[in-house]
């Protein structure tokens, strides 16, 4: 790979860094994304922080589906943890065929 290419990765990766990082300041909830493959620049894996209320998993579940959307994908909860501020909830992004195959 030529520095050139490497360098503008290395940017890009920063940017996706801090994009993540800010993501949801301002409204409580963070997030952040993993890939369970090769494709790591598209993540289905999201674990979103936020605050422990009505309006915090409503806020979660909101970003959760906008994040899976963005593949053509739906957002499936698959677990939650909470204290009494906060929520720890992880959503995988799933094809329409098989979340219809699971029953979700």
């Amino acid at each position: 790979m030529k520095a050139s290419t490497m360098t503008r990765h290395l940017c890009v990766l920063l940017l996706a860094a801090l994009l993540s990082a800010c993501a949801g300041f301002g409204d409580g909830v963070r997030v952040i994304s993993y890939d369970s493959g090769e494709r790591w620049l598209n993540p289905n894996f999201h674990i979103i922080e936020h605050p422990f209320t009505d309006e915090g998993t409503a806020r979660a579940k909101a970003r959760a589906d906008s994040l899976c959307a963005s593949q053509q994908r739906r957002a499936v909860q698959s677990e939650r943890a909470c204290s009494l501020e906060k929520c720890t909830t992880h959503y995988q992004c799933v094809t329409a065929a098989d979340a219809k195959s699971y029953g979700l």
